[in-house]
């Protein structure tokens, strides 16, 4: 069933249809990211090095272990 806007209706403004196609875009974004670190986590290889590197101390908990991790290759590669 089609609907017929009504011709009182207040049509949004680019600005405002720019700032929901951005926070969508974010959402969405952001939702990716969520799934894509879920299901890096969520390999068994993946996970029993995060488990090794917190079980060693060298790092407090998943996020450290990922930060330095990360900053290590980094370090590695562009040198």
């Amino acid at each position: 069933m089609k609907t017929v806007p009504e011709p009182n209706a207040e049509l949004l403004s680019a600005e405002e249809v720019h700032g929901d196609v951005a926070s969508l875009t974010a959402a969405l974004e952001r939702r990716r990211a969520e799934r894509w670190a879920y299901d890096l986590l969520a390999r068994p290889d993946v996970r029993a090095m995060l488990d090794q590197l917190i079980a060693s101390g060298a790092c407090a908990n998943e996020e450290e272990a990922i930060e330095r991790a990360l900053k290590t290759l980094v370090t590695a590669v562009t040198r």
